[in-house]
């Protein structure tokens, strides 16, 4: 894993680098993120994003995903492929926990496709390991939390 890699919670000075991230869907992003219903956590590297991990402070797609100041659900977690299975994406993971705990949130959810084996032995190493719902768009998954 690269020494110089910086792991942060996105400000509105830094949310343009995010661009080559959210390719199709900047704009929303931006607005979601102005309008607090969204934080991005993100690993920076060589002055350049290579990975993010949207928060959500609001439902979208079910009413178990969040709870006002106790709950949060992550979702949009990407790295680019050359930087995958280097701990890149665990060092985020453990970043955004850690900032989100210590501002008050005690409960996390994350929706994972079933047949993703890979996200959910990473989730489950983390403890989101309680099934909670099941959604099904724009495919189905299941929801799980860590408390």
């Amino acid at each position: 894993m690269d020494k110089t890699a910086n792991y942060l919670k996105v400000n509105v000075d830094n949310f343009y680098k995010l661009k080559e991230l959210f390719p199709n869907d900047f704009e929303n992003r931006f607005e979601q993120f102005s309008n607090r219903q969204i934080d991005i956590f993100a690993i920076e590297t060589d002055e350049k994003f290579i990975g993010r991990m949207v928060v959500n402070y609001s439902n979208h797609l079910l009413d178990t995903e969040t709870i006002p100041y106790k709950r949060v659900c992550f979702s949009h977690f990407i790295l680019f492929k050359d930087y995958r299975n280097k701990g890149y994406g665990s060092k985020l993971l453990e970043f955004a926990l850690e900032d989100l705990i210590k501002n008050g949130y005690s409960e996390f959810t994350v929706g994972v496709e079933d047949k993703n084996e890979i996200a959910k032995h990473i989730y489950f190493k983390y403890g989101f390991n309680e099934l909670i719902d099941h959604g099904n768009n724009p495919c189905e998954y299941d929801l799980y939390l860590k408390r």
